[in-house]
């Protein structure tokens, strides 16, 4: 099981991903360091083949090797001041699976972790779920991301389910639908005995935070809190 510190900064992202603030990798580490932080996690978001996910903002393939070899070089430059972790948060699709993709990236040297962040799904007739229509995203979207993030569990290449809460964005009101695909995901994560993450920005966002989810976790299930920073403003140790 990953361990994050009392004092490390968790979940932050870097420029690459096309929708944080664009200013280099070292000031988030500076930052840190004058908040007192022992460890600090970039997980931006993962490419993938093809860049397919460009009108989602994701990183692009050819950026990936700059990000590692960026990161790698300060993480040695600042090893004596602060422990630099290096991962990817992603969302899991069976197609990239049988592609070998999630392995690959594990194999990857420098990649810490794989950190599950599923924002979209793919869709049994193809495609994937922001192509639906507005009605048929308030109905079904929840139920295919819990599906994926259920599955991406149980692949076993993830350390972290990032803000499983969120995938019930959409609706107004908890049902039993929800609290069935929550119950699910609190059990397969139990199972694999993976952290599910408290998203800091998800408290700050109205409905991406969802006190009916974490009632039903309980005090058994293990908690990472993450910042899910994306500019540098949203940087700051959490008491």
């Amino acid at each position: 099981m990953i361990t994050v510190g009392e004092n490390d900064v968790f979940h932050v992202h870097t420029y690459r991903c096309r929708h944080a603030e664009n200013i280099p990798d070292r000031a988030y580490i500076e930052k840190a360091l004058e908040l007192g932080a022992k460890g600090i996690w970039f997980t931006d978001h993962a490419p993938f083949p093809g860049d397919p996910f460009n009108r989602a903002h994701r990183m692009l393939c050819e950026e990936f090797p700059e990000y590692l070899e960026t990161l790698q070089g300060l993480k040695h430059e600042y090893a004596d001041r602060i422990n630099v972790h290096i991962g990817l948060e992603t969302e899991y699709f069976s197609k990239f699976d049988e592609m070998g993709y999630y392995k690959q990236l594990l194999d990857t040297p420098g990649i810490e972790i794989l950190m599950l962040g599923q924002h979209m799904a793919e869709l049994p007739q193809g495609g994937y779920s922001y192509d639906l229509d507005n009605a048929r995203l308030v109905e079904d979207e929840y139920k295919l991301l819990g599906e994926s993030i259920i599955n991406g569990i149980r692949s076993g290449y993830f350390r972290v389910v990032a803000h499983p809460d969120r995938i019930f964005r959409r609706r107004s009101s908890w049902d039993s639908g929800m609290e069935d695909i929550a119950v699910r995901i609190i059990a397969a994560a139990k199972e694999a005995n993976i952290p599910l993450e408290q998203n800091e920005s998800s408290r700050k966002a109205g409905n991406l935070y969802r006190e009916e989810f974490w009632k039903i976790a309980g005090p058994d299930v293990s908690i990472v809190h993450g910042l899910d920073a994306h500019c540098l403003k949203e940087l700051y140790l959490i008491r």
